[in-house]
Parts: C-alpha cells; structure tokens; sequence
C-alpha cells in the first residue's frame, strides 16, 4: 500500500508563534491582547497594520526561537506517530530569513520530518503534491479542498468560522494519526460518523 504523503504545517500547527508575536505587540504599545480573542485570520487590519508588515513581524518573531512554545506538550511524539502512518514534509509559507530559525527550533524540539519545503504564499500548497493537508489558515484550507484535496484543519481560535464539511477539523496532532490510519474511510461526512471530531 503506498504511502500517505503529509504536508504539516508550522506556525499555529506545530509552533505557537502568534504568542510570540502577541507578547512583542503588548510590550510596544502597552495593550493586553489575548489570543483568544483572535477571531480571523486578517486580524492584523482591526489593529491598523498592513499585510506585509505582520508577516515581516511574524517573521522577525523567529529569531527568538528557542521562546517559541509548542503547541501540544510532547508534539514530538504525536509528530512521531504521524511520521508512522505516512511520509511527513514540513510545508509551510516562509521567507528565507526565518527559514534558518525554524529549522533550528524543529531540531531542537526532536521534531521529525522527510523534507523541509517553504513556499512563498499560504495558498500555494494547494498546488503542491500531498494526500492529506495538516494547516491552520482558513484560507489555506479552502483553497487546497477547492482542488479536491484533504484538509485537517488544525483548530484555532482564528479558522472557527470555517463550515466546509469536507474540511476535517483536528484538536491535537494525535488525531491526525487515527483519521490517516483509518483513510479507507473518506474525508468529510463520514468522518463524523467515525467520532473523529469531538
């Protein structure tokens, strides 16, 4: 039988940075945003910032690797539990200068991957060859189930407005492990059927 090929995300999927990045905008400008209260992805624009500048940001964020929390204590080994099941990339949207910075912070947290791929927008996974796609953006997993691929969406307080039903969505990575175990079963509907979503 051949092999799952996973594409697995970083930020909001396997690394907290939003954290990061939440910590440095309260200090700068005195304020106590919380990321609970994130409730889309563009929240940037309600903060007057603009796109580029929260990705340069995001970025700079990075450099700080080693306060980059995870988002699951022992990720590492529900990352290995997935790594059993199927091929796993890191596949994520980043600029060359953080690259470096995430690849010391998977290392460091014993994060097992197959192959490092960084493309330059969210959206281009979509375009990518993998089986099953573990992200976090809303609009990463509309557009990659628009090409009839499977998303688990990763659940965060940013993606709750997403419906789609062919879009599974996952509280913890060991749960990815279970549905791509069981991928004779389809993706969507049936799933809840399987208890797969709690």
């Amino acid at each position: 039988m051949k092999s799952m090929k996973i594409a697995l995300d970083v930020d909001g999927v396997l690394a907290d940075i939003i954290l990061v990045w939440i910590n440095e905008y309260n200090k700068k400008y005195n304020t106590v945003i919380e990321k609970q209260i994130i409730e889309h992805w563009d929240f940037w624009k309600k903060l007057g910032i603009d796109e580029n500048e929260f990705y340069c940001q995001l970025s700079n964020c990075w450099s700080q690797w080693k306060e980059v929390p995870l988002m699951e204590y022992d990720i590492a080994n529900a990352v290995n539990k997935l790594y059993s099941v199927g091929i796993v990339d890191i596949v994520t949207a980043r600029d060359r200068e953080s690259t470096e910075y995430v690849i010391n912070w998977l290392k460091h947290n014993n994060i097992k991957y197959n192959k490092y791929v960084a493309v330059p927008d969210g959206r281009d996974k979509a375009n990518l060859d993998y089986d099953v796609f573990i992200d976090d953006s809303p609009h990463n997993a509309v557009s990659i189930i628009s090409k009839g691929k499977n998303v688990l969406l990763y659940d965060q307080p940013w993606n709750k407005s997403v419906t789609d039903k062919k879009i599974v969505r996952i509280k913890k990575i060991i749960e990815a492990v279970d549905i791509i175990s069981n991928s004779h079963v389809k993706f969507g509907d049936q799933y809840k059927t399987q208890n797969f979503l709690k």
